[in-house]
């Protein structure tokens, strides 16, 4: 009986509290100017469905969409366009869902001090990345952006043969390409994709490549041997997989953290460790290894001595460096496929640039930037296909987002300490407001004269914004050259005549595979 009463009295208390609360949230909204954003579902008070929509998104290759859906239902609701409301999620939280440029301005720079990375995302983040630019906030991020973005500068990125050590193990990668004005079999470039900037990535960051894109295991020089490097890769991999799946249980991200995935992680830190250990037993500090190459472990070794930090810097450029710009190319080879005028213009202009495989010109940092059509299906690609479709922060104090709230959508939007705000990327570049009817189109010529916004987020933008960026447009950018040189039709026979289906991990990629035929220039 004491207990039962003890047991009322505490579910008594925790309503007042809550009641309380919520008073206090309403007086605040008034002060500043607010009203409420829609309600999506408002039933689904323990956000059941909405975690159900998103799972099976995610089982269905249609994440995407299903966000994109939601705003539909809410417009349809409300009777307008509605590009911010709330949701319920698990265990009855109350999110901010935005796609409103003017909001992500404000959340991403102009009002930058009052939010961060949500504490489940750090936590779903660390046990694969460790603690680092994309998983840390506050002074642990500030030291990893200060430590990092100087080995993003245009003079590490500015020497090309880095990317054509790798652009060669490729090509020979090709299934039957050794002969020209021949046909490959259909197949799934996305594997070679992913091989190759793995072996791009591990080469900027360690000095030594894991040559993925290589069969033989007989080389002796390397630190590690291959069956080793290709452990590393695979592992890497699935915990990124896992830790994607992991972020949609929000504080409980670590149900599905299992020995399995413990174990990958294991592998794949043991794999750096061997990377650290080396640089850190050799002493000497410089920005070159002995080959004369730039390598990210010897500039930074210099400032952090500890071996689970550098470790952790390392991942998290290892991660932005390889699955994002393999994901991009992806896309990039099968929109290409999906539209071969825009593949033959883009080629035309590649051979009259840059020369043909055989008779090829110098290719520089400076004509890959100048190349104009280039630079607009690149632009195009990160439109339609983002790398990471999805973001959220999480408020730090009491703040609000400019619009969203009432009746028309105009008015201010009151946003609690601990709320959190999420964003999709794909959904706002798919708006035909900002980007007109044929949104969902793969056009490049919609860049001709239009300049960057907030409402085009596929580097992120503010003080987060990323610093590989020019680093990943340079290797997409090389990679499209040497390929449409090499490649003078794709035949996309293999993929879906509509919107690409996307398999997200962490980041974008073509669900089932980037299924195409290259037939070889003559």
């Amino acid at each position: 009986m004491g207990l039962l009463l003890l047991l009322s009295a505490a579910i008594a208390l925790f309503m007042i509290y809550c009641v309380a609360v919520q008073i206090r949230y309403v007086v605040k909204a008034r002060y500043l100017g607010c009203q409420s954003a829609p309600l999506f579902r408002p039933w689904d008070v323990f956000g059941a469905q909405n975690f159900k929509i998103e799972m099976n998104g995610m089982k269905t290759n249609q994440l995407s969409y299903a966000f994109s859906s939601r705003k539909k239902e809410m417009s349809t609701k409300v009777g307008r366009d509605c590009k911010t409301f709330r949701i319920y999620y698990p265990p009855g939280e109350t999110w901010y869902y935005t796609f409103d440029p003017k909001n992500l301005q404000a959340v991403l720079a102009t009002q930058f001090q009052d939010f961060q990375q949500p504490g489940p995302r750090v936590g779903a983040f660390e046990a694969l990345l460790g603690l680092g630019i994309f998983s840390s906030n506050g002074a642990k991020w500030e030291h990893s952006r200060a430590l990092l973005k100087p080995q993003f500068m245009r003079e590490q990125i500015a020497n090309l043969d880095l990317f054509e050590r790798h652009v060669q193990n490729l090509l020979d990668a090709l299934p039957d390409a050794a002969e020209s004005g021949d046909w490959t079999p259909t197949f799934d470039m996305q594997p070679l994709l992913e091989r190759f900037t793995m072996d791009v990535a591990t080469e900027f960051l360690f000095g030594e490549s894991v040559y993925s894109q290589r069969d033989d295991s007989t080389d002796t020089s390397t630190l590690v041997s291959k069956k080793e490097m290709m452990q590393f890769v695979d592992a890497f991999f699935k915990a990124e997989k896992t830790t994607a799946e992991s972020m949609l249980y929000g504080d409980l991200y670590w149900l599905i953290h299992n020995r399995e995935f413990k174990q990958q992680c294991k592998v794949v830190h043991n794999f750096v460790d061997t990377y650290v250990q080396r640089r850190l037993k050799d002493g000497s500090s410089g920005k070159k290894s002995g080959s004369g190459k730039y390598v990210v472990l010897d500039a930074i070794v210099a400032d952090v001595d500890n071996p689970q930090e550098l470790r952790s810097q390392l991942l998290n450029i290892l991660l932005a460096g390889s699955d994002t710009i393999s994901g991009t190319l992806g896309f990039l080879l099968a929109s290409l496929a999906q539209y071969p005028h825009i593949f033959k213009k883009l080629r035309d202009t590649i051979i009259q640039d840059f020369g043909s495989f055989h008779h090829p010109k110098e290719i520089t940092l400076s004509g890959l930037k100048n190349c104009t059509y280039l630079q607009w299906c690149l632009n195009e690609v990160l439109r339609v296909y983002p790398a990471v479709p999805v973001n959220f922060r999480e408020a730090v104090r009491d703040t609000t987002l400019p619009v969203g709230g009432g009746p028309d959508g105009t008015a201010p939007v009151f946003v609690p300490k601990g709320y959190l705000v999420a964003w999709e990327v794909w959904t706002m570049h798919s708006d035909p407001e900002l980007w007109g009817p044929d949104a969902d189109s793969f056009n490049p010529e919609r860049w001709e004269g239009r300049k960057f916004g907030f409402n085009y987020l596929p580097f992120n933008a503010g003080p987060r914004i990323c610093i590989g960026q020019q680093f990943a447009l340079a290797e997409v950018a090389y990679v499209t050259v040497r390929l449409l040189q090499k490649i003078d039709s794709i035949d996309g026979s293999g993929l879906p005549d509509s919107r690409l289906p996307c398999d997200w991990k962490l980041v974008d990629k073509v669900a089932g595979g980037v299924n195409i035929k290259l037939h070889s220039a003559k």
